[in-house]
């Protein structure tokens, strides 16, 4: 479904992505794993369309989403995001019906007509665990856990194909973290997606992910199936992920 090809950035004289190049199948969940700073939410945001890539192409089907410095954009909502911290990705001045149907402005008045009525936003809140009547609330009335539910909200409300999930846990408590991995790996086999997940935490890419790549300063160092790379990493610097970042103990696998 999506390709990457020697995917480049730079900053001046930073390489933040250096020659990168993966591919992900449809129906399957790739974990990009790596410290800060070593690319992850830059390849990201090149994907969905917030940095233009250096050099390098990524392709979905087929089809090329950079002309030069240009995003040519799929299909409205064909691909979707899910940020770091849901306090900061949600607009505080809006009512949840207003964040979670943002994405339809998108489409045409007549889409925007058929998909956004009262049952197809109960369904949406009932899928992620919340309930119709958050939808008249603000942000600021739900805990972390909560907000991030309706990020995902925002995120599948367009029956997207490919969902981008950068840090989605991180800014959680370890007890809600669980949960909200729980609800994605439940909408990935109710609704056929396709993830980019994108952490620093090893336990959590090793729950949630088909293949994992390891980036170490902008590269691409290995890369292969999940249980392969836990059970026989090659490079040190796997090695030293494994042994130094935090767990998410109760998760137990």
């Amino acid at each position: 479904m999506l390709y990457v090809n020697k995917l480049i950035k730079t900053f001046e004289d930073l390489h933040a992505v250096n020659d990168v190049s993966f591919q992900i199948e449809k129906g399957e969940s790739y974990g990009l794993v790596g410290e800060s700073g070593s690319g992850k939410s830059t390849i990201g945001n090149m994907i969905i369309g917030l940095l233009d890539p250096t050099s390098g192409n990524i392709r979905l089907h087929g089809k090329n989403l950079w002309k030069g410095k240009k995003f040519i954009r799929p299909y409205p909502g064909q691909m979707q995001i899910v940020f770091q911290d849901p306090q900061s990705s949600l607009d505080s001045r809006f009512r949840i019906r207003d964040i979670v149907t943002e994405p339809f402005k998108a489409f045409s008045r007549k889409e925007q007509k058929q998909k956004m009525t009262n049952i197809n936003m109960a369904e949406i809140m009932q899928r992620v665990g919340l309930h119709e009547e958050h939808l008249d609330r603000y942000p600021h009335e739900f805990s972390g856990g909560q907000r991030q539910r309706i990020a995902i909200a925002r995120a599948i409300i367009t029956n997207p194909e490919f969902i981008i999930l950068d840090e989605p846990t991180s800014a959680l408590d370890v007890s809600v973290q669980a949960q909200i991995l729980n609800l994605l790996k439940y909408l990935q086999e109710e609704l056929d997606l396709t993830y980019l997940f994108i952490s620093h935490d090893m336990s959590v890419i090793r729950y949630m992910s088909d293949k994992i790549g390891v980036l170490y300063q902008g590269k691409l160092i290995e890369e292969g199936e999940t249980e392969m790379i836990f059970k026989n990493p090659k490079q040190d610097y796997t090695k030293k992920l494994f042994a130094s970042l935090p767990q998410l103990s109760s998760q137990g696998s």
